[in-house]
């Protein structure tokens, strides 16, 4: 006997709700065309479907994405770091509670009971048409952060090998569900050939035919947002006691496709709830918080004043890129805040020399560091921007060369020691080389960082906002261009 089955996967759409509707049209259309010919039609997503940049996942804190996901027809999925990072382990058991879809997550487990979350599986064997199929999932395993999130996430290499060695005997495919990036789906192909299918999220690569790993497995992943898909057929051939099975992948770019109004009706349902929700008023200002992208400005202050002191730093460095506009008198709501500053980044700890401090400055009054555009790393913002900074007071002369800009730093009154360490508040991304890369590679290993979850740094925006005192001094100058004196 011979069949047919399909498996539509999407990776990392990041709550572009705009690509969803059009989604489930192609899901629809499948299913429909599949049934006349009695072919299974599978479901997944491969983590990262919810982002809190966007309104509907932030005011409904995740719970509109797995709507969606349900009325789209999705059987399994994996959570990626978007979902486990970002969101509390309340927030996701809430979003989660409604699902009507596995969730398979291998490797992730309650830090204190050592158990699975209790809306994940670290696998599952359904019978699919005439194959049994082995379905695992695995996410990326960021340890320092789940662990302040009280999850334990583990290797999951070993882990998979393990699951593996247990079903393949019971099954005619095995299916592995990775959120954890390319280059460990391609060593997991390799060390574990058993695995006949890699439908991979994370790293938003885009394998316009899937990528083959020797004979025996094909790996997935379809770029990000959603703008693309991915349709893996798999035909199966019945000979005497073995099946015989033939896998290709396809890609379906789907912004011709119609909008599914059913979906459609979810994200006006769910737009209204999220916007009642950030309509929450923070702060009722009495005069405008400017920002700039170039210089400092009483906003980018405020927020370098916020993240020294909720880490309990002497020093607060923040790139100015993270806030996209400033505020203007009158009330301050929730959706505002999450308008001008809309990444997902928290805040660290770290220890920098008064020489690597310089170094840092320096880099911020360069104009391709200033306007470079950068990608990634959970920054939303368009450019890097300039550095803000708290508890320092900088002089600087524009017509020197570059690197030999800073003419004077201090620290309390008192010039800052080239050899003495100084403790810096300042934001995750650059410990990951986004942007200021000087912060990396100033930091020998990740035991020096000091990272302060689940608050965002609009969240210590927005208790900033609510102190008065804490205004005022952010229009006090902390950036001093000397030539502008001596020209004036």
């Amino acid at each position: 006997m011979a069949g047919r089955i399909h498996i539509i996967h999407m990776n990392d759409l990041h709550s572009r709700f705009e690509h969803m509707p059009k989604i489930a049209t192609y899901v629809k259309q499948v299913k429909e065309m599949a049934s006349k010919k009695h072919e299974p039609v599978i479901v997944v997503d491969l983590g990262d479907h919810m982002d809190r940049m966007h309104y509907e996942t932030e005011g409904t804190y995740g719970k509109v994405n797995v709507e969606i996901l349900n009325e789209t027809g999705v059987q399994f999925a994996t959570i990626g770091n978007n979902e486990g990072l970002t969101f509390t382990k309340e927030m996701l058991a809430n979003a989660y509670r409604n699902r009507k879809f596995k969730i398979l997550t291998c490797n992730l487990r309650d830090l204190h009971t050592g158990q699975l979350p209790e809306w994940a599986l670290p696998y599952t064997i359904e019978k699919i048409g005439d194959l049994t199929i082995g379905w695992i999932g695995a996410t990326a395993p960021y340890e320092t952060f789940y662990r302040l999130q009280e999850w334990k996430v583990e290797d999951p290499l070993p882990i998979i090998q393990e699951i593996v060695n247990g079903i393949k005997s019971k099954v005619d495919i095995i299916i592995l569900l990775s959120h954890l990036g390319i280059k460990a789906d391609e060593q997991i192909a390799e060390m574990i050939p058993d695995i006949h299918l890699i439908l991979g999220g994370h790293t938003h690569r885009f394998f316009e035919k899937g990528l083959w790993k020797g004979d025996s497995t094909l790996i997935c992943q379809v770029g990000i947002f959603g703008q693309t898909i991915g349709h893996v057929i798999i035909e199966y051939q019945n000979d005497d006691a073995n099946k015989r099975i033939k896998m290709k992948e396809q890609t379906i770019p789907i912004h011709e496709f119609p909008d599914d109004p059913n979906i459609l009706a979810l994200l006006e349902k769910n737009r209204k709830t999220a916007l009642k929700e950030l309509e929450h008023t923070i702060a009722i200002l009495d005069r405008p918080l400017p920002i700039s992208l170039e210089r400092e400005s009483p906003l980018a202050n405020l927020l370098a004043d916020g993240v020294k002191r909720w880490v309990n730093a002497e020093i607060g460095i923040v790139n100015t890129g993270q806030l996209l506009a400033g505020l203007e008198p009158g009330k301050v709501t929730k959706k505002k805040i999450h308008e001008i500053c809309p990444s997902p980044i928290n805040a660290c700890k770290i220890t920098l020399t008064g020489k690597q401090i310089k170094i840092l400055l320096e880099e911020a009054l360069l104009p391709e560091k200033i306007h470079y555009p950068l990608k990634g790393y959970g920054f939303r913002g368009k450019e890097l921007g300039t550095l803000a900074i708290s508890g320092l007071l900088v002089e600087y002369d524009l017509m020197k060369q570059d690197y030999q800009k800073v003419l004077n730093i201090t620290f309390h009154g008192e010039k800052i020691i080239e050899d003495k360490e100084y403790t810096i508040g300042t934001l995750d991304m650059f410990t990951f080389g986004g942007g200021y890369t000087t912060i990396k590679e100033s930091i020998e290993n990740e035991k020096e960082v000091q990272y302060f979850l689940p608050e965002f740094i609009r969240d210590i925006l927005a208790l900033q906002l609510q102190n008065q005192a804490w205004i005022d001094q952010t229009f006090e100058q902390r950036w001093i261009n000397v030539s502008n004196l001596r020209n004036g």
